[in-house]
Order: structure tokens, then C-alpha cells, then sequence
């Protein structure tokens, strides 16, 4: 009889392991689930109100850490990568204009002899 006890004693405590396992896991899916419920909320109400939503302070301190310390290569690839993005993004404005055949030719012509332009003798001793 003693070992019958000992024997659904220890079956009653795995259930209730079990139990309270499983409830500690539908609680932490719950407040998972309110997380992402509030911060689908923030992001939704900072673009009604037409700023852009900020990314934590501990995300650009963790993005800094690695590119200086865990990855200094592929933070130095990126950066040169973004520069090099940047300055093929950049607009220029320019005013537009025909240039017909004939003018194209004298003016090519024109610079490939030398002028005799007053100020651009050569001064040197």
C-alpha cells in the first residue's frame, strides 16, 4: 500500500507539472500576443499622426556594437555600400538644349587648336 502511495504521489506531481508547464506557456503566448497588439497600435497611431515610428535605444546600440566590434568588416562593406547608393541617387538638374550638327564641329575644332587669347601667355622667367 505504501508503494501504491508513492506510486500516485508521483503521478500527481508530473500532472501537475504538466499543468502548470502548460499554463506558464498560454500565459507567455498571451502577454506575447498583447506585446505585439500594442505595438502594431504604436506604430499605427505615430503614422496618424504622420511621424515616423522611432526604433528603440537598445536596437541602435546593438546595431553600433556589432558594426564596431562583432562584424567590423561587414559594418565598414555596408557603410561604403550606403555611400555608394547615396551618391548614385543623387539628382542633378541640368538645363537641357539642342545642339545641331554644324556647331558641334566648330566647336570641336575650335578646341582642339590652341587660341591666342590675351592673358594666357606663359609669364614664366
Amino acid at each position: 500500500m505504501a508503494e501504491f502511495k508513492k506510486w500516485m504521489s508521483g503521478l500527481l506531481g508530473a500532472v501537475v507539472r504538466v499543468l502548470l508547464w502548460l499554463i506558464m506557456a498560454v500565459v507567455a503566448v498571451f502577454l506575447l500576443a498583447v506585446a505585439l497588439v500594442l505595438l502594431f497600435l504604436g506604430v499605427l497611431w505615430a503614422l496618424l499622426r504622420g511621424q515616423r515610428p522611432e526604433t528603440p535605444v537598445f536596437v541602435g546600440r546593438f546595431q553600433r556594437f556589432t558594426k564596431t566590434r562583432v562584424w567590423p568588416q561587414a559594418g565598414q562593406a555596408r557603410a561604403s555600400g550606403a555611400s555608394a547608393r547615396h551618391s548614385q541617387a543623387e539628382v542633378v538638374d541640368v538645363e537641357a538644349r539642342e545642339v545641331d550638327e554644324r556647331s558641334s564641329r566648330s566647336s570641336a575644332d575650335e578646341r582642339s587648336q590652341p587660341e591666342d587669347r590675351p592673358g594666357l601667355e606663359d609669364r614664366r622667367p
